[in-house]
Parts: structure tokens; C-alpha cells; sequence
């Protein structure tokens, strides 16, 4: 049996070297390539948003917090600032009854010990 050697058509750069449905996926990678480039973009700006969002809420619990505890103490500085108050009142008080009205000369007299009294300690 001789051996047919030669092709039925010849070899030629003109030729197609793949199916004829390549070209038309090839072309519509080019929009999927797109499509998939919006979407990762789409993605990575939500995702930055998501991270700043909770970043900013997180800042803002941290920030009111502080506030809290400033409050807290600013109304226990009050109530010591009260509590002084009401002392210096309480010694005023004692200290009008010591040295009284001094509309005589005994309760001028009980005045200037008192005061001296006070001086000393």
C-alpha cells in the first residue's frame, strides 16, 4: 500500500489555526475584563468605607466615653465644691455668733478672743 504523503491542502500562514468560536471569546474577554475590574473596584471602595465607618464609630463611642467619665468626675468635683460650700457657710455661721454684733463691749471682747483663738490653730 503506498503512503500517501501529501495533504489533501497545503500548509499555509493563511490557514485558521483554531476554531472558528476562539475569536469571539477573545473578544468578549476584554468586557468581562472590565465588568470583573468595576467589580473589584466596586468591592475595595465598600470595603474602605465599611473600615472608615466603623473606624469613625469607634472614635466617636471612644470620645463620648471620655466625656462620660469627665462628667462623672466634674459632678463629684461638684459635690466636694458643695460640700466645701456648705462648710465655709457652717464656719461663717459660727464665726458671726462668736464675734456676734458687737453692739456692746462684752461681745467686742468675746470677738477678739474668739478670733484670737481661731488665729492660733
Amino acid at each position: 500500500m503506498p503512503m500517501n504523503l501529501s495533504s489533501p491542502r497545503p500548509f499555509s500562514a493563511t490557514s485558521p489555526v483554531h476554531p472558528s468560536y476562539l475569536p469571539a471569546l477573545h473578544k468578549s474577554g476584554r468586557i468581562e475584563r472590565g465588568l470583573a475590574t468595576a467589580t473589584v473596584a466596586a468591592v475595595g471602595i465598600g470595603y474602605g468605607l465599611a473600615k472608615y465607618k466603623a473606624l469613625k464609630a469607634d472614635q466617636w463611642q471612644r470620645e463620648h466615653h471620655v466625656q462620660e467619665q469627665q462628667s462623672f468626675r466634674n459632678g463629684d468635683a461638684v459635690a466636694a465644691a458643695a460640700a466645701a460650700a456648705v462648710a465655709v457657710t457652717a464656719d461663717n455661721e459660727a464665726v458671726e455668733i462668736a464675734y456676734g454684733d458687737r453692739t456692746s463691749l462684752a461681745e467686742l471682747e468675746a470677738a477678739v478672743v474668739a478670733y484670737e483663738t481661731r488665729r492660733k490653730n
